[in-house]
């Protein structure tokens, strides 16, 4: 069993909701004490093309401004860009989320109980409880 001392990577996905902020600033927190590498993480819905529609345009848009707030995020947070990484990529976020926490060999994954909602209730029920359920590695849940 790895203890919360021996984690040397941690993932971290971010919706830039209040709530997911402080699953970053436990990260950031932990990191400072730990040294271990963190890889901020944010999922989008993939583009979706259509007999009429196509959204890869908007999409693209997305992305870029996403990677955009994430580089934001990592300046205004860690004093150590070096051990921060930062990944966009698209698909179902608790999906996401495991697969690459298992692909990077991420020892935690720290997520916040609820993202951007109107229906915060169900999102423990989402996203959170489908990472706990499925992921290949410890997972903190932040409130």
């Amino acid at each position: 069993m790895i203890t919360p001392s021996q984690w040397k990577k941690i993932l971290v996905p971010t919706d830039f909701s209040e709530d997911s902020l402080k699953a970053l600033h436990q990260a950031q927190q932990f990191q400072q004490l730990t040294q271990a590498e963190v890889v901020l993480l944010h999922v989008t819905e993939p583009a979706f093309e259509g007999l009429r529609i196509n959204t890869q345009a908007k999409h693209d848009q997305m992305q870029m401004e996403a990677r955009k707030k994430m580089e934001a995020l990592v300046s205004a947070h860690f004093s150590s860009a070096s051990s921060v990484t930062t990944l966009v990529q698209a698909g179902g976020a608790a999906d996401v989320i495991c697969e690459l926490a298992r692909t990077l060999n991420a020892e935690a994954i720290f997520i916040a109980t609820h993202g951007i909602t109107a229906m915060k209730h169900f999102m423990l029920g989402s996203v959170a409880e489908k990472v706990v359920r499925h992921a290949p590695c410890s997972v903190m849940v932040v409130r």
